[in-house]
């Protein structure tokens, strides 16, 4: 005896028999409905594989997936696929929490900053450690705002899942976080924004402050380029 393989995550006909279909998110049933296309009554195929109590048929909606509009999609699945349902919404805590993450980088910047005269004293003598304290922070701050940008991005991924939206962005993008590329948000949105009609608010509030925190440390670089050089000089750098 073989055990029935759980049924992937997809639109199945609803099995309290309302004549809808229902969301079904790989795991369990979601409250995510819609009504099957209007169309000639039309005989469905079977599906290829028994139900667990409280599952969809594995296999039907794998088989109606993989071919075009035809009696073997009575419920026009191919259509609605990557359609969420009306009022799926978009966005969860996690998407704006990874939204306003450079936050943190730019509040660090700005602290760095009113110590900056301190750190180059510091560095510039003779037994000047070859990592400061301050590089050490640097580090970790940098580090920690990255692993906090994969844990929010898996878990706004799996958030979208279970809400209804098919298809979204993958969240592996999310590693693109590691050298400071906003991959994720940015494929995120988009994609969530052609599912549900909306969705980029959180792009455009992450890309605004990710050039701020940029400019900030452009700005910071520039004017303390003068009185780098002229403690070099007094020193004999």
């Amino acid at each position: 005896m073989t055990d029935t393989p759980t049924p992937v995550a997809g639109w199945y006909p609803d099995p309290a028999g309302q004549g809808r279909i229902q969301w079904w998110d790989g795991s369990q049933w979601t409250e995510n409905f819609a009504e099957p296309a209007a169309q000639t009554p039309q005989p469905s195929a079977p599906a290829y594989g028994a139900a667990q109590p409280g599952q969809p048929a594995y296999g039907a909606a794998q088989s109606q997936a993989a071919q075009p509009y035809s009696a073997a999609d009575p419920y026009n699945v191919m259509a609605q696929k990557l359609t969420a349902p009306a009022g799926t919404p978009p966005y969860n805590p996690f998407i704006w929490a990874l939204a306003v993450l450079p936050v943190v980088s730019l509040i660090f910047s700005i602290i760095t900053w009113f110590s900056f005269d301190d750190q180059i004293d510091a560095a510039l003598q003779p037994d000047a450690p070859l990592f400061t304290a301050a590089d050490l922070v640097s580090y970790a701050v940098s580090f920690l705002v990255a692993g906090a940008s994969i844990v929010l991005g898996f878990l706004d991924y799996r958030a979208l899942v279970r809400a209804g939206v098919p298809k979204p962005f993958h969240w592996a993008f999310i590693f693109f976080a590691l050298v400071n590329a906003p991959v994720y948000i940015i494929g995120r949105s988009v994609v969530v924004r052609r599912r549900t009609g909306r969705g980029l608010a959180p792009m455009f509030v992450h890309l605004g402050l990710w050039v701020a925190t940029f400019l900030v440390g452009i700005i910071f670089a520039a004017i303390a380029i003068g009185p780098l050089f002229e403690q070099l000089s007094e020193t004999g750098y």
